[in-house]
């Protein structure tokens, strides 16, 4: 029991929250007159309740900027804290965690300017590659067959040669006693 729970925990307790709702969809709200805010939600419609790192850059043709500026949460809005003059600003909208995101969009702001929204699919999943074709590797276990017989040979020479220092010290260890056939006599004086 403790065992299957260990390995649950390992096995779901591992997968980011990113990865639970595929990818994040951004959409660029304009109200017309100049305030921009976002909203991210999940692919399968969960709003995006994680702490989100996001900034909003707009430009205009002429060359006005505001941005890059991070973004703050106000409820599920994301918003930026400025306010953008009357013209067309394309805004793009970028995000880094807890997923990557990216949206961009043309609002148009005047002084009766209507509600904009644009909302900004994930790109599609790469397509995985097929596999390349590969060649048939090369068997190298002949050459560990080798290596153990050469260990085998080098042990059992190891121990031969062991058992013939043994045998000759033994041998060297042994008084000889020679046996003699002469008497020996002794004299009297």
């Amino acid at each position: 029991m403790v065992a299957a729970a260990l390995v649950a925990g390992v096995v779901f307790g591992t997968a980011s929250p990113a990865a639970a709702h595929d990818g994040v969809i951004l959409t660029l709200h304009g109200d017309g007159r100049g305030s921009v805010w976002v909203t991210a939600t999940w692919q399968d419609g969960h709003p995006v309740t994680e702490a989100v790192g996001i900034t909003l850059l707009a430009t205009t043709a002429d060359g006005r900027r505001q941005g890059p500026a991070g973004l703050r949460r106000n409820g599920d809005a994301l918003t930026f804290a400025g306010t953008l003059d009357a013209g067309d600003w394309t805004v793009v909208a970028e995000m880094g965690t807890p997923a990557i995101g990216r949206c961009q969009g043309v609002l148009h702001v005047a002084a009766d300017g209507a509600p904009q929204d644009i909302v900004c699919a994930p790109p599609p999943a790469a397509a995985t590659p097929p596999p390349a074709a590969t060649a048939p590797k090369a068997s190298y276990t002949w050459v560990w067959y080798a290596l153990g017989v050469a260990a085998l040979a080098g042990l059992a020479a190891w121990l031969f040669h062991r058992k013939s220092i043994a045998a000759r010290a033994a041998a060297r260890r042994t008084p000889s006693r020679k046996t003699s056939t002469r008497r020996t006599t002794t004299r009297r004086k």
